[in-house]
């Protein structure tokens, strides 16, 4: 079949369609010839569509990258989030943690925790006289040897307080805590981080058993449940021991390495932390001297880490954006080309009856079609490309609806937008001028 007969087959069905809807244009009001007339654009907008399927749908691929590319950036970003709230909440609730300040040597600083200031009397003061701190518990750990039986590991021994657990939010799982009776008496008693009590032990139950921590013999009384950590902080593979025990028995300390402090309420934290910092600077007699003491807010660790993951996902969302913005631009480029190529299909329609806004919506529907549909297919490759990637990294991602609506409405407002201008140019064609193209 020849181009021209098929050319004139398209242009007589064209007419026939036209004329039918003009002719009853003729018998029904405004109204309903306006609904008809929106039919018929949208008949011709996918007849458009239809007839060149490979180009219609690299059309849209631009569009469905950009549309999955922000769902997955998002999702990454907000998982990554909820992770770091959950690891930092796994830490302890509502902490404050204050650790000596920096030794210098000349100009030399020695980092944090280095010089020896904070004393058992100053958490017994902090836990008396701050309203807004309800537990208290001092710490210090080292390095050391434990043994059981025939195996033996390096782990970081703690002595903590009796409220450890509590602040800490790290459960006992088997056996008990020590009470603060063996604290004062310096009683010889463990608790067992889950991964070393794993390793020691292997499956057999460890309460009541004996293990010798750095040459000395400790009964096991409790395991703590299995918690993480971040970073190299892994309270999974230590050994617990009362603090006085620790201090005096093991590691000969005067001074406590740092003070856990919780507030009563995430609402008060700045408040419990102020009054910490003025009871500590009047009890060292820091009158005009700088704090010889850091303090550390988790509420403030938290949102430093909420502006990081923030920072990043805006980073990858614009550059989402990019890429549906270039996908917008493919759009209009391949509409323009549709205009050239149906100039006389155009010029027909109009010398029929068509109205200027009877061709703008043909195409307009036509581009915003083109864009729904990568819109559709984006949000289908978003969560595949999500679930591979969590997968493949054992990153935690989290899509929320809200993500999806945004992605697929911004796919659709690109598509109206750079539909607009091909649509408006093909509506301004002349008939005589569209007739007379080849």
């Amino acid at each position: 079949m020849s181009a021209t007969t098929s050319t004139a087959r398209t242009d007589n069905a064209l007419k026939t369609t036209t004329q039918d809807s003009a002719n009853r244009s003729a018998l029904q009001p405004p109204a309903v010839w306006d609904l008809v007339a929106i039919g018929v654009s949208v008949m011709m907008a996918m007849r458009g569509v239809n007839a060149n399927k490979l180009r219609a749908f690299l059309t849209t691929l631009g569009i469905v990258i950009g549309v999955g590319a922000v769902i997955v950036a998002i999702g990454i970003g907000e998982g990554s989030k909820q992770a770091v709230a959950a690891s930092l909440k796994n830490l302890g609730t509502n902490t404050l943690t204050v650790m000596p300040g920096q030794q210098k040597n000349g100009a030399i600083s020695m980092g944090f925790g280095t010089k020896s200031t904070l004393k058992l009397t100053d958490a017994e003061a902090i836990l008396k006289r701050c309203k807004d701190v309800l537990n208290v518990s001092p710490q210090v750990s080292q390095g050391a040897q434990v043994k059981a039986g025939d195996k033996n590991d390096n782990v970081t021994v703690n002595g903590v307080g009796v409220n450890y657990p509590t602040i800490e939010n790290h459960i006992v799982e088997h056996g008990r805590f020590f009470t603060e009776d063996e604290n004062r008496k310096r009683r010889r008693v463990a608790v067992l981080g889950a991964t070393t009590a794993s390793d020691i032990f292997g499956g057999a139950d460890p309460i009541n058993r004996t293990i010798r921590v750095a040459g000395q013999s400790f009964q096991v009384i409790g395991v703590l449940k299995k918690k993480g950590g971040v970073g190299p902080r892994n309270p999974d593979t230590g050994v617990y021991v009362p603090l006085m025990t620790a201090m005096k028995r093991l590691f000969g300390l005067e001074y406590v390495q740092t003070i856990t402090c919780q507030a009563r309420t995430s609402a008060v934290m700045d408040d419990a932390q102020n009054e910490i910092t003025a009871l500590l600077r009047q009890r060292h007699r820091l009158l005009t001297s700088t704090n010889d003491f850091i303090l550390f807010n988790q509420a403030d660790l938290m949102e430093a880490q909420s502006q990081q993951q923030g920072t990043f996902t805006t980073l990858i969302t614009c550059l989402a954006i990019v890429s549906l913005g270039v996908g917008g631009i493919g759009i209009m480029n391949i509409m323009l080309v549709s205009v050239t190529e149906r100039t006389r299909e155009i010029g027909v329609r109009k010398a029929i009856g068509a109205r200027r806004r009877d061709v703008l919506a043909q195409f307009v529907v036509e581009a915003l079609f083109l864009s729904s549909l990568g819109g559709i297919l984006g949000v289908a490759g978003g969560y595949a490309g999500a679930a591979i990637v969590a997968k493949t990294n054992g990153w935690s991602v989290s899509i929320a609806p809200g993500t999806v609506i945004l992605a697929f409405g911004f796919s659709a407002v690109v598509g109206v937008f750079f539909g607009f201008y091909p649509a408006f140019k093909a509506s301004r064609l002349r008939p005589i001028e569209a007739l007379r193209y080849e």
